[in-house]
């Protein structure tokens, strides 16, 4: 990793550290606290989303319900800062009304419609098992992201992409070792334009394997300057919860969150100052089920549910640039299933 200079770039970890420390809510619930039929003040102040309407958000309200069943055990929230990567906006280029590439993101995103703005989302996927592709050589590193998020289809001057989901990676190995395979939770408040906040975050807890359903939910504040953030682990019935206010403007304000799109992505990352993304492992298949985003007229207060009818597919595309002629291959693509449900497949 290294910048335009070729220099190796310098980060902040403990200062970063500090700054998400400050902006994060979450207290681990007491023994018996029942998540189901607690109220919207004790959710807020543990750091828990706002329980949705069931009348108005039947969806959302049905996701709530799996995703904090009885079953369900509260972990207390504890992260590590990781070294720094790019996981943000993607590059792209449209392919046609309801299909588009990219070079490192495959997957869904809906936008909102008539005057609303996306205030939650969630979905639930099971976490893949990552092997080194065909012909790949044991020295290079394989990354990849299964997650969900809000606005990462803008590209705004200084948009911001909160998101949560998971991690499954293969590093080379170190010395005469083997090559390491490696799965944890992790969330992200990436900042466009802002190398602070380059860093993907690491959940302590929940711990995940190759194989474990997860679950997932984002719920923007009331005043769009917040999320909140749920992962569970329904495999081992493990749960962590968190609040965050979004990072700082320049001016020392936070962001508010546009909720122009929201999106289901497997991705594949990439180092800082370098805008070639890493490999992509052999994940085999990715099934999002039970996806949707509730959106909200702020002039009115009024709710509506989306699920993913109309969303636009993403496909991956690797420039292969050494071959001769130049070509471009399709590593991962995305292919619809339902109204709440799709996959993303390697190939």
């Amino acid at each position: 990793m290294s910048n335009q200079d070729g220099q190796s770039p310098t980060y902040d970890v403990e200062g970063a550290t500090k700054v998400i420390k400050d902006s994060t809510t979450s207290v681990l619930p007491p023994t018996g606290f029942r998540t189901l039929v607690a109220s919207q003040d004790e959710l807020k102040a543990l750091g828990f989303p706002r329980r949705p309407d069931p009348a108005l958000q039947p969806a959302e309200y049905a996701f709530w319900q799996k995703m904090f069943s009885p079953t369900v055990a509260f972990e207390a929230f504890d992260f590590q800062v990781l070294s720094p990567v790019t996981a943000g906006l993607r590059g792209s280029f449209a392919q046609s009304p309801r299909r588009e590439s990219s070079l490192n993101w495959s997957g869904a995103y809906i936008t909102p419609r008539d005057g609303t703005i996306f205030s939650s989302i969630w979905g639930k996927f099971q976490v893949p098992t990552p092997t080194r592709p065909a012909g790949g050589l044991a020295s290079e590193t394989y990354h990849s992201s299964t997650w969900i998020g809000f606005d990462g289809q803008r590209r705004y001057y200084r948009s911001t992409l909160p998101q949560i989901g998971t991690a499954q990676n293969i590093d080379p190995a170190t010395g005469a070792g083997s090559p390491t395979t490696s799965f944890f939770a992790w969330w992200q408040w990436w900042v466009r334009g802002d190398p602070a906040q380059a860093f993907p975050v690491t959940l302590v807890s929940p711990k995940v394997h190759a194989g474990d359903l997860i679950m997932c939910l984002m719920q923007v504040a009331p005043d769009r300057t917040g999320v909140s953030f749920v992962i569970t682990n329904l495999t081992t019935s493990r749960s962590v919860q968190f609040f965050q206010t979004a990072p700082l403007t320049h001016l020392g304000q936070p962001f508010k969150i546009p909720g122009a799109t929201a999106e289901w992505v497997m991705e594949r990352s990439a180092a800082p100052g370098n805008p070639t993304p890493l490999q992509l492992p052999d994940y085999g298949t990715v099934v999002f089920h039970d996806c949707g985003a509730s959106a909200i007229n702020t002039d009115t207060g009024a709710m509506v549910e989306r699920n993913l009818s109309g969303a636009r597919l993403i496909d991956m595309h690797v420039v292969k640039e050494k071959e001769k002629p130049e070509r471009t291959e399709k590593p991962s693509i995305a292919k619809p299933i339902g109204s709440t449900e799709f996959l993303t497949h390697f190939r």
